[in-house]
């Protein structure tokens, strides 16, 4: 009976894998069909198409042959298979892009009822918006054309050529209007499109074309602004010049940037939202120099006059000195709406700590103990306040094996896969994007689990943010590459979830990742620095290609990093921040220190947003990957606590 039952549990595994078999032949049979057809149709030829059609049916990328076979005689094709493939394949990517091509028929034919009865509306496609609007003008419909041209001409910036005899039937008309030529002239000047401006001048009356060309003098001698009889109070266009002039002379002459706002401020020339956009700016010059200056006249500015971000300024400029008391002045002006967010909640209480406010002490602990209920960096800061764990609160996606099958399924996620399994990897990615844009929540979260399934790490963490499920450590902080990571970080003496951090937060773990800027890999080394990093650790380095490779990406990129530990106190707080923001900078804010400051005052004031939430973010990555192994470690270690500024004692040292 035994060996009956072994033998057929044996039988049915034989017969399992032969259809595995089966079915991957299939695949690879109908992967170099598919090549074979669609290079053909790329060429005129529909021979091969037409050989392996019947072959080809259930193949996760047969829309595409239809698509390329339809679009190769688009111009002959009749609505009714338009209508056929659009609606097979409705709301999916192989639709959209027969649908482009079947407007572009229409539109050479000047069908312009079917355009309108096709067309979808895409706001980032200018032209096709231009297109529609024409069509709506051809057809009778002149109001709702009004409405779509006016908010087309709208731009700071030229419009494409194909929407210039749109605009000249709606000039004939007597379009624009001086104040929408205002409008848009304003929007270029802040734009920096100084040609576009200058043309928009024709369309303005007398009073317009003269505050038009007090503006462009303004911007090339910004001083100018501070002719003040030129300028008059309750003029809308006068606020807007003003506002532009300052900004541009806060850059050169803080000083007279200052003096002017106040004046304009006094006498009503700005407005309430130009005062709020050019605050910040002189605030910034000022802090540039000194931070507690920046903080008093924050302080001293109406209620009106302060954005939400520039009262978070004044806290930061605050934390730059050495005490507590300009901290509590600058959180008393916090809008009610921020006071609670856990930025601002533990800085409240660490203020009232270091204030001595011993009544207070229930309330202090009870604000810490609301923070620490997050797993943030705020939230690990808190709970090292109070001597606590953190809270690292891992809840996996909850996905059933059912609704992960099913996604699996969906024709849009199965031609994702199959064009990265033939080499495709952009457009499996448009694949994926284009789908997972029209899903609901849970097919969303199924998604996510699919790609860190199929080694797709990258699209599993985006697919997770853009449904804001931050709590599946495991899919959110893929532990890759282990070998690399493992070795590089005994080698450069150090913790692998240092590194692992440092990875995640600039590349999402994807090894072929290149940045606008031309960094490369897991940790996104620039070849520049690879090339001189290799060459004084006598590293292999052949050139930029080889950053794409895990090892010597990840063997350049920790040794890089042990370069900042080095020249930074060993401090990963400093080498953090040189890593993002480079050497030099970190060197600068270090100059402008006392003595010494607390690690957390430190990174709360780094003066640029992206480093100082780089900080935060590999401070905190780094706790969550040693949690993921098993293991914990602090936020900050103790030789991080505090920041030294050595060129303090340099001088110190030296009288």
């Amino acid at each position: 009976m035994v060996g009956s039952l072994r033998f057929g549990l044996l039988f049915s595994f034989l017969l399992l894998l032969q259809a595995q078999a089966v079915v991957a032949d299939t695949l690879e049979a109908q992967r170099a069909q598919y090549r074979s057809a669609f290079t053909a149709l790329t060429r005129g030829d529909a021979k091969p198409l037409e050989r392996h059609r019947a072959s080809l049916q259930g193949y996760p990328l047969y829309p595409y042959l239809e698509l390329e076979e339809l679009r190769r005689r688009i111009s002959s094709a009749s609505p009714g298979e338009i209508d056929r493939f659009l609606a097979r394949h409705a709301g999916q990517l192989p639709a959209s892009r027969l649908r482009a091509a079947w407007l572009q028929v229409l539109q050479s034919q000047q069908r312009w009822d079917d355009y309108l009865h096709y067309y979808v509306d895409d706001p980032a496609n200018i032209e096709r918006r231009c297109v529609q609007a024409w069509a709506l003008l051809q057809t009778g419909q002149s109001a709702a054309a009004q409405q779509r041209i006016s908010a087309l001409w709208l731009s700071p910036r030229s419009l494409p050529k194909s929407c210039d005899a749109l605009f000249q039937a709606w000039y004939k008309r007597g379009n624009p209007g001086s104040a929408m030529a205002w409008q848009r002239f304003n929007l270029a000047m802040g734009a920096g499109e100084y040609q576009v401006a200058r043309y928009l001048t024709r369309f303005m009356d007398a009073a317009h074309t003269a505050d038009a060309t007090l503006y462009l003098q303004i911007k090339d001698n910004p001083a100018l602004v501070g002719n003040t009889q030129r300028f008059r109070h309750g003029n809308p266009r006068h606020s807007q010049i003003v506002e532009f002039g300052l900004l541009k002379l806060a850059g050169s002459n803080t000083v007279s940037a200052r003096r002017n706002f106040e004046s304009y401020a006094r006498s009503g020339v700005l407005d309430t939202e130009s005062m709020r956009n050019v605050a910040p700016r002189i605030a910034a010059n000022m802090a540039s120099n000194s931070g507690r200056e920046a903080l008093e006249w924050i302080l001293g500015l109406e209620p009106a006059a302060r954005s939400d971000a520039l009262s978070e300024d004044a806290v930061r400029y605050a934390l730059r000195g050495s005490g507590w008391e300009p901290v509590m002045s600058a959180l008393q002006i916090l809008p009610p709406a921020l006071v609670t967010e856990q930025r601002w909640e533990y800085w409240s209480a660490r203020a009232r700590e270091a204030g001595n406010t011993l009544s207070a002490s229930e309330e202090i602990s009870n604000s810490y103990h609301r923070v620490r209920a997050t797993r943030s960096y705020y939230g690990f800061l808190a709970a090292d306040r109070l001597g606590m764990p953190y809270e690292m609160q891992h809840v996996p996606v909850p996905v059933s094996d059912e609704l992960l099958a099913a996604t699996g399924r969906n024709p849009g996620i199965s031609r994702a896969r199959e064009f990265f399994l033939i080499g495709n990897g952009p457009e499996s990615r448009r694949e994926w994007q284009h789908t997972i844009l029209a899903m609901p929540l849970a097919e969303r979260l199924a998604a996510a689990k699919l790609a860190d399934q199929w080694g797709w790490h990258q699209l599993a963490i985006t697919t997770l943010a853009s449904v804001q499920n931050w709590d599946d450590l495991e899919l959110r902080f893929p532990i890759l590459f282990s070998k690399q990571f493992d070795g590089a970080a005994r080698g450069q003496g150090m913790d692998n979830a240092w590194l692992y951090a440092i990875a995640r937060q600039e590349s999402a773990m994807n090894a072929t990742v290149k940045s606008p800027a031309g960094a490369l890999g897991l940790m996104q080394v620039m070849p520049a620095t690879a090339q001189l990093t290799a060459r004084r650790a006598g590293i292999r380095y052949r050139g930029s290609s080889d950053l794409l490779d895990p090892s010597t990406n990840v063997t350049i990129g920790s040794r890089y990093m042990r370069m900042m530990l080095d020249d930074f106190q060993q401090n990963r707080i400093l080498a953090a921040a040189a890593y993002n923001a480079g050497p030099g900078r970190v060197r600068q804010w270090l100059r402008r220190l006392p003595d010494k400051v607390e690690h957390d005052r430190f990174v709360e004031t780094i003066p640029f947003r992206e480093t100082r939430q780089y900080v935060q973010n590999v401070l905190s990555f780094a706790v969550v990957y040693a949690y993921l192994q098993g293991r914990s470690t602090p936020l900050v270690q103790p030789g991080e606590q505090l920041i030294r500024n050595p060129y303090f004692v340099q001088t110190a040292l030296a009288e």
